[in-house]
């Protein structure tokens, strides 16, 4: 072999090995920079698990989560931040606690199992059990609870507080957030609001984050192919008017006992909404029919079984398999295995038909929704396979659709594998309630008062434009920005479809006719075009053939 072939063949050896040798700056600029360490003992705890997580994402989304018991596979010396949430009650290991010990950057510990840390919380002394029923923040604001929380009875010799609750039958106060030289404690016994908006609060701190204010949103909700398009355009004109960008939450199918109804089937609704969207509106795909057994679209679940409180592991006509149905585990895991497969090809199915059905229409969705913020944990997997933006409240667990939770700020828990969480925090007007209205405002009055904060609330178009009036009133008087979701950045995929947006601008990219829904609408379209204009080519020709036959005639008699 030649000199020069050597040469070469060893010059690509070290281009190669160099190309795929891991590169150390690239491995700093992606580490994580918070690590989170939980203790739990059961299942249905992973849900303050989730809630933390949720918290931890309104400020960073390069953190990594790992169990107690996994201590030993991680440096902390790596990470900025060290979070520890105490989710059930156990025993901590000595290399747990001698690690937490040593670590010198800022650190936060919840609920149990705090009493342990001796070494790194001297200060800190827990004297049992409380019963709280009011929160009071220095300088924020005062909120009774909903139902009386268990938290821990503390003391901290020295340490900051920021936090008190009202212990029951007016027996004192309790500290329930300490700090001592950015080492926290909350004494809090699980992370549900007020609770979690308070840890919010106290992260600016500990995260060092400048406060991002106050941010407005407002969605109208289930419009689907049944719904009044004058009333929506009465809204639309008012929202435009008012210069408010705003979501709209569509379903493409309407669906009720058998009765199918598409956007093809409502022209006067397709318009609308272009208008809307041409005039401030951001299409949020509201799921594909909103219902799964035999419940009208709008009233309905449609990736939760809510008759079973399960994920959607049969189709809808079938009878609902139970664990009692099978001889043992294995068989009974089995069936959730194939169901957890057929769940993937309905939510696939969902998602593939309404984002081709509002596509051909040329509305371009640039957020999902799911029906009453139900579905499961797979379920998020699978809608961030189409979606970057999640707009409203999460399920925490695949337990029950009721354990869902929505933190202060937009937020990207590791959950939600990347995409971003645009909470909704105020509700909605309840037809019916005279005292929805200042329900609603007892929450913006709250919840203004945190350093950062989203007031979004969503209303019903049917409930007319009075209602909108008011509830756009009450958010107009706080100061804040308005979400235009079409500003940030987000992207829609399925099959060739893509939708994109930036700066207020769309950009779409598929074929011509992008599915058998496109295809189909295309030649009726094209039908109903192309028929009269068949017609009238038709008829002149019949005239002008019967008048050269006329002619014909006359030129003959005349010879004759």
């Amino acid at each position: 072999m030649s000199l020069r072939k050597v040469l070469i063949m060893s010059l690509s050896l070290i281009i190669v090995f160099v190309l795929n040798f891991p590169n150390a700056s690239f491995a700093e600029e992606d580490a994580d920079s918070v690590l989170i360490v939980y203790s739990n003992t059961k299942e249905d705890e992973l849900k303050d698990v989730r809630i933390l997580e949720t918290l931890v994402g309104q400020f960073k989304d390069d953190y990594r989560v790992i169990e107690d018991e996994d201590i030993a596979q991680v440096d902390l010396s790596e990470y900025e931040y060290v979070i520890y949430l105490g989710a059930g009650e156990k025993v901590l290991s000595e290399n747990l606690l001698e690690a937490f010990k040593d670590y010198k950057g800022p650190f936060y510990a919840i609920n149990h199992n705090a009493e342990q840390f001796k070494e790194k919380m001297p200060w800190l002394n827990i004297n049992g059990e409380a019963l709280v029923n009011k929160v009071e923040v220095p300088d924020n604001n005062e909120q009774n609870l909903a139902e009386d929380r268990i938290v821990y009875d503390v003391t901290g010799n020295g340490a900051s507080v920021s936090l008190v609750g009202n212990k029951v039958n007016d027996s004192g106060l309790v500290p329930l957030l300490l700090n001592v030289d950015n080492v926290y404690y909350f004494a809090g016994q699980n992370l549900y609001n007020p609770f979690g908006e308070i840890i919010t609060q106290s992260f600016i701190n500990f995260f060092g984050e400048e406060r991002k204010g106050i941010t407005k949103y407002l969605r109208l909700e289930d419009v689907h192919p049944m719904v009044d398009p004058g009333l929506l355009m009465d809204q639309a004109k008012y929202l435009k008017e008012m210069n408010i960008p705003y979501m709209v939450a569509v379903i493409p199918e309407y669906t009720n006992k058998g009765k199918k109804v598409h956007l093809a089937d409502s022209p006067k609704l397709v318009k609308t909404l272009k208008y809307m969207q041409d005039n401030g509106a951001s299409i949020v795909m509201h799921g594909y029919k909103h219902q799964y057994r035999s419940s009208e679209t709008g009233e309905g679940f449609e990736f939760w079984d809510a008759e079973n409180d399960r994920p959607i592991y049969q189709p809808s006509d079938e009878k609902a398999k139970q664990r009692s149905d099978f001889t043992t585990d294995a068989e009974y895991e089995a069936f959730v295995a194939e169901g957890e497969e057929y769940e993937r090809a309905y939510i696939e199915n969902a998602i593939e038909s309404g984002i081709e059905e509002l596509v051909a229409h040329d509305l371009y969705p640039v957020a999902f929704e799911a029906p009453h913020y139900a579905i499961s944990q797979q379920g998020y997997k699978i809608v961030s396979e189409h979606f970057s933006s999640y707009v409203g409240q999460l399920q925490l667990t695949d337990l029950t659709w009721q354990e869902e939770y929505v933190p202060l700020y937009e937020s990207r828990p590791e959950f939600l594998h990347g995409m971003t969480l645009y909470p909704e925090t105020l509700g909605y007007i309840e037809q019916g309630d005279g005292k929805a209205i200042q329900k609603m405002q007892d929450k913006i009055e709250i919840r203004s008062k945190y350093n950062q904060s989203y007031l979004s609330a969503f209303y019903h178009p049917y409930l007319g434009i009075g209602g909108l009036k008011e509830v756009v009133t009450n958010l107009n008087e706080v100061d804040g920005t308005w979400l235009d979701l079409k500003q940030r950045d987000n992207l829609v995929q399925v099959n060739d479809i893509r939708i994109s947006t930036g700066g207020g601008e769309y950009h779409v990219e598929k074929p011509f006719l992008a599915s058998d829904y496109e295809r189909n609408l295309f030649i009726k379209k094209t039908v109903i075009w192309v028929m009269p204009v068949l017609l009238l080519v038709l008829t002149v020709a019949i005239f002008l053939i019967r008048k050269r036959r006329k002619k014909s005639l006359v030129q003959v008699g005349s010879a004759s």
